[in-house]
């Protein structure tokens, strides 16, 4: 019996094809590989199933952070890559089929939510196609609507949502990506001025916020926070000491993939970044780098870091949801969760473009959409799939008057 289903996803979704060894940079290596407790069991009971000479049974392990079904168990990693890698492309699956592998490598880097009976559709950016998709199509994140009569995923693929206030959550959503996108704004005045609502949507019902959205938005349109926006100046030493003291601790603290590395040093030589440089010399270079190299890209590439933060924004819910002990996920609108989604958006997007401006004082006139992808994708791999990161950024700009202030000031350029 067939199952009408309602869907949203980006157009980008439905573009995706797994690019197979032919992926510069494979999903099987630089992080750990979740089983499901479905799955461990079938390679429990069937001695059969086997990579080599050796059972699958014996390349998998008890997960001891497991919290829930979903991450029971884990592949045990050699070399920091996944046991069943071979030639580039998962032999599980090559000699047994999709039905065998864990439901977080058949469903990756797609992401599937179920939300108030809506099965929404993302990609993760971490995966090289994904980011390449998503980033270079100026239409890649319009979102679609519509129902199908099918369940191509299977069901622990799913992450269900709790909680969907009388539908009004969409619509807060919408006027959310819509200020993303009111490009009579420069991209870091649109998140400033997210900020200003982020804020006022925590003094009301999530169910009466969409028309207090839609006036705000009126309000960002016809300039009524030119003088707020206007007041906040640009501060470089801040932004590359944070930068530079959250991406230190991230790449101390784990396993970070090569590619990441080598973007953050690209972004180190673009700045002449040595240990006699001075905060000031690397200050004034930055801002140097950002109005003669980057500033002329992104005007060229407007819909590459809008793209980015949309993606974002509705891959994660944003701003509603959180991240529950047991992994899984609620909506929640306390003002405490609400700034902390702003503030872990703004560090994300911070991070990105600091480290795009090293990179385009590195390669001028040659930066392309190659080099911006390859940052995004490999950012995203290292960062957003910790399990610790955000958590550690919350906790270093604590020490500011806000988080909020502190995190509007990191994008300002």
């Amino acid at each position: 019996m067939l199952t009408v289903h309602k869907v949203r996803q980006p157009r980008s979704f439905d573009r995706f094809q797994c690019t197979g060894a032919a992926c510069p940079d494979t999903c099987c290596v630089g992080w750990g590989i979740l089983v499901d407790q479905r799955t461990y069991d079938k390679y429990q009971q069937d001695p059969d199933l086997r990579v080599g000479d050796r059972p699958v049974s014996d390349l998998v392990e008890i997960n001891p952070a497991g919290s829930s079904a979903s991450d029971y168990a884990k592949f045990r990693l050699t070399e920091a890559g996944c046991p069943a890698l071979q030639g580039g492309l998962c032999s599980i699956q090559q000699a047994y089929g999709e039905p065998n592998i864990p439901d977080l490598c058949s469903s990756y880097p797609r992401v599937l939510t179920e939300i108030g009976g809506t099965i929404e559709r993302s990609l993760h950016l971490s995966c090289p196609e994904a980011a390449r998709l998503v980033l270079t199509n100026p239409d890649a994140l319009w979102i679609e609507e519509r129902t199908e009569e099918h369940q191509p995923y299977r069901a622990g693929s799913i992450n269900a949502i709790s909680g969907d206030p009388k539908g009004s959550l969409n619509a807060v959503r919408a006027f959310v990506i819509e200020i993303i996108r009111e490009r009579s704004l420069p991209l870091w005045q649109r998140i400033v001025s997210l900020g200003f609502v982020i804020d006022r949507l925590a003094d009301i019902d999530i169910d009466s916020a969409a028309p207090t959205l839609e006036e705000h938005v009126n309000h960002i349109r016809k300039g009524s926070f030119a003088a707020l926006l206007n007041g906040l100046k640009p501060d470089p030493s801040f932004q590359l000491e944070t930068v530079l003291e959250l991406v230190v601790a991230r790449i101390g603290s784990d396993y970070t993939a090569p590619r990441f590395v080598e973007c953050y040093s690209d972004f180190m030589v673009g700045l002449n970044w040595t240990a006699q440089s001075s905060m000031q010399e690397l200050a004034s270079r930055y801002s140097v780098a950002a109005e003669q190299y980057l500033r002329p890209f992104l005007l060229s590439h407007e819909y590459l870091l809008e793209n980015y933060l949309i993606n974002y924004i509705f891959r994660t819910v944003f701003p509603y949801r959180r991240k529950l002990p047991n992994q899984k996920f609620a909506i929640d609108s306390s003002r405490e969760s609400l700034n902390s989604a702003f503030v872990s958006l703004c560090v994300h997007y911070a991070i990105v473009r600091t480290l795009l401006v090293g990179i385009a004082a590195l390669h001028r006139s040659e930066l392309n959409e190659g080099h911006a992808i390859k940052l995004v994708q490999s950012y995203s791999k290292a960062f957003l799939h910790s399990g610790t990161f955000e958590k550690s950024a919350l906790d270093y700009l604590e020490k500011y008057t806000s988080n909020p202030a502190a995190a509007a000031l990191l994008v300002r350029d």
